[in-house]
């Protein structure tokens, strides 16, 4: 069989989904295939998270000294993950085993893809947050002059009140007034010109009432200036607080993900869905398919060094149990050399205790 070599692309794919070059290359080209596709998903999935977390990182950070270092460390972080969920889930013979042991797997997979999607969705419906918060700015300014108009309305149902009450006063002066003129023309009333007792008393009326018209305009004047202080107090407190809402409606990178499930319920979840697919693709591709050779070479890999280790454990065992039994057979021949010298020093001290004994007990001889 023809081995096709591999160019640097397919070589870097291959890596990128976890698999082992030198097993790869001995098998067919529809596996070499199979695994260049998966680490091209995994790569580009993590080129996905760093445009992601790039684009997400910059609503709250302004230095991009600090952005791009951030970005491509969480860009790692997603390859690395999603090339240990992908490289750890290897297809057994029973369906039903290989689902149990990747429902962990799918559940990190799925988490993955919904943190990498929101950030780009938030930049998809830019326009539409913009719109929405902005709405939710106007609709908070409005509530707030709502809450002040209706004290103001009051205010100015009090000075309209007391305005209403002097202007009945006013006509009424008038009223004495034109009496007044009307006696004293001889015009109605006794119908005599001049200034007669009817005429001077409608005089006094007019100007008795004139006077207390002048205290109830100074009593009017003092009290709508009162209310028009309360009313300069409560525009000065709407201002305040609609200052306060415009100052504080910062738009910040959480409340534009808040607004994105108000403006693109829908939408939004079909992106999200299109990043799930993404990213649980080379997952499912593997616990969906049968064992392919890649499979079978990493198990006879797997096989065959566990073999080797069982072989060389079995011979250090055997080893260590020779080792033992030399240790205690020397031991042995140890003890036993010096029983025999001990008793061959006894034998020798023996013996010559003997001749000095046997010397000491023949007198003739030794005279």
């Amino acid at each position: 069989m023809n081995i096709k070599k591999l160019n640097l692309l397919e070589l870097f794919f291959i890596r990128c989904s976890g698999a082992s070059i030198s097993i790869i290359n001995v098998c067919p080209e529809f596996e070499k295939i199979k695994y260049v596709s998966i680490g091209a998903t995994i790569f580009f999935t993590s080129l996905l998270a760093f445009i992601s977390s790039f684009y997400g990182l910059s609503q709250i950070f302004d230095s991009y000294l600090l952005i791009f270092p951030l970005a491509v460390f969480w860009g790692l972080i997603i390859f690395n993950l999603d090339r240990y969920i992908v490289q750890s889930l290897r297809p057994g013979d029973s369906k039903y085993n290989n689902l149990i042991l990747s429902i962990p797997r799918i559940i990190l997979a799925v988490l993955v893809a919904v943190i990498i999607s929101k950030p780009l969705e938030v930049k998809l419906f830019e326009d539409e947050i913009n719109a929405y918060l902005n709405q939710q700015k106007i609709d908070n300014t409005f509530s707030i002059e709502q809450r002040y108009n209706d004290d103001i309305a009051v205010l100015n149902s009090q000075k309209l009140k007391y305005e209403e009450g002097f202007e009945s006063k006013l006509e009424l002066r008038n009223r004495y007034y034109e009496d007044y003129l009307c006696e004293c023309n001889g015009s109605c009333g006794t119908k005599r010109k001049g200034r007669g007792i009817e005429c001077e008393e409608r005089k006094l009326k007019y100007e008795l009432y004139s006077k207390e018209l002048e205290i109830e305009r100074a009593k009017k004047e003092s009290l709508i200036d009162a209310i028009s202080i309360k009313e300069n107090n409560i525009y000065q407190k709407m201002s305040a607080d609609r200052a306060v809402v415009m100052s504080s409606f910062n738009i910040g990178f959480f409340d534009r993900i808040t607004a994105l499930n108000e403006v693109g319920n829908v939408s939004s979840i079909f992106i999200m869905l299109i990043f799930i697919l993404i990213e649980t693709a080379p997952l499912l591709t593997k616990l969906l398919s049968k064992k392919g050779p890649y499979d079978n070479l990493v198990m006879q890999a797997e096989f065959e060094f566990e073999t080797n280790f069982l072989k060389v454990r079995d011979f250090n065992i055997n080893q260590r149990e020779k080792n033992v039994h030399l240790n205690k057979i020397s031991s042995d021949l140890e003890i036993k050399s010096k029983e025999t010298q001990i008793k061959k020093e006894m034998r020798d001290k023996t013996l010559q205790r003997y001749e000095q004994i046997s010397k000491g007990s023949n007198p003739i001889t030794d005279n």
